[in-house]
């Protein structure tokens, strides 16, 4: 299982989901370009060079094909590798992401302020700051550990204004709209009702435009299912691993 992380993300986000199936899968979180412990890269570049890198990764350590779970940006680069790399997928998790396109339904204006955080704003804060916007209303009140962990992880991976604006860019870009069909890995969409970042019709066009994708919608819950709602999302994607066995 190949894990790819969000906008302003490392792979330290998807420890708890790693953990969790580590003793069943070869469970691999590698971090994008110009994050986490990757090397800076100041040249610009779109989510076809990201799918591409992961697909340099899957070949150097033996894992192909895999399955590919991605939120967020790390589904648009999981979109794309299937339709770059389809001999190195064998199934999709889509979370919380978009196919793009001019159809898309963007962002609401909690969602916005979660991208347009002060860029002098200090990372853990900006962590904790996003973190509360991203999730449904009062999940990281309920959840203090949730923002401990998202602290922690900015503190060990701090991302740079000018990364994230490299992302943003990149993500800005994307558009597989009219690819979709030519997707033939199974597929699960994975996506939470109130998200404010990715709004849930965005996920009704990937999982109509992939043939025989399935979309499960959890309800009260914002950009981070993993997070918010981690045995249901557990317990679905096993459901869809076993199923593929």
């Amino acid at each position: 299982m190949l894990f790819l992380a969000w906008l302003g993300g490392s792979r330290l986000g998807w420890q708890p989901v790693v953990e969790a199936v580590g003793d069943e899968y070869r469970a691999l979180a590698p971090d994008h370009r110009d994050t986490g412990d990757s090397e800076a890269f100041a040249a610009p570049y779109v989510l076809a060079d990201l799918a591409d890198d992961a697909a340099e990764f899957l070949r150097a350590v033996d894992a192909a094909p895999a399955f590919i779970v991605g939120l967020s940006m790390g589904g648009m680069v999981a979109q794309h590798l299937a339709l770059r790399h389809p001999e190195l997928v064998r199934g999709l998790v889509l979370v919380s992401t978009t196919p793009g396109g001019a159809e898309s339904t963007p962002a609401t204006e909690r969602g916005r302020a979660a991208l347009f955080l002060p860029a002098d704003m200090e990372a853990q804060e900006r962590a904790r700051q996003a973190l509360t916007l991203m999730t449904h209303e009062g999940f990281t009140q309920a959840h203090p550990e949730a923002l401990a962990r998202a602290a922690a992880n900015a503190a060990r991976h701090p991302m740079s204004a000018e990364s994230f604006k490299r992302q943003f860019r990149a993500i800005r870009a994307h558009d597989v709209a009219a690819d979709l069909a030519r997707i033939t890995a199974p597929t699960l969409v994975l996506h939470g009702e109130g998200d404010d970042l990715i709004p849930l019709p965005n996920a009704g066009r990937l999982s109509a435009g992939i043939p025989g994708a399935a979309l499960r919608v959890y309800p009260g819950t914002g950009h981070m299912p993993h997070l918010e709602r981690p045995a249901e999302f557990l317990r679905d994607l096993r459901g869809f691993l076993d199923a593929q066995a």
